[in-house]
């Protein structure tokens, strides 16, 4: 009679604690960070970006393809990822480097290398906080033109 009592008892906490155990299971499954392979280029010799709109989930690991896919004019293109309402100081800073971005940036976030046409690059971060992250070209004069969005949801 005792250890039917007994088993009745852990029948009845374990039935309690299983919710527990598959919510903390679902956290964590949803919680593990992701990786997203974005792929992004210049639109042939025009200055534009294909797409000019991206998205990816914040604290995701972004694994970024640009592609150069120009094939008459020789001007280079790269892509730069910033802060929200900073592309135009860092386009200005470039412009005196012609073009180049320096690592130490904090208003940076990524960025590609220059590459000519029909050249490929690559970059990887993490992605930041919820909300919209510009992006251009930083080749002197073209960020006018060549620029988009990220879309980073929660």
């Amino acid at each position: 009679m005792t250890h039917s009592i007994l088993s009745r008892r852990r029948l009845l906490l374990g039935s309690l604690a299983l919710p527990f155990t598959i919510s903390g299971c679902e956290r964590r499954l949803t919680s593990e960070p992701q990786t997203v392979d974005l792929f992004i280029e210049s639109d042939g010799d025009f200055l534009a970006f294909r797409p000019d709109e991206l998205r990816c989930r914040t604290g995701a690991t972004v694994r970024l393809t640009f592609h150069h896919s120009g094939k008459f004019l020789s001007a280079l293109h790269n892509w730069v990822l910033v802060m929200p309402d900073q592309m135009e100081p860092v386009d200005k800073d470039a412009e005196k480097t012609d073009g180049e971005i320096s690592p130490d940036d904090p208003r940076v976030i990524a960025w590609v290398p220059m590459c000519g046409k029909g050249e490929t690059v690559r970059t990887q971060f993490i992605a930041p906080a919820p909300g919209d992250y510009p992006f251009f070209c930083s080749t002197p004069g073209h960020a006018v033109d060549m620029n988009g969005i990220l879309h980073v949801t929660p």
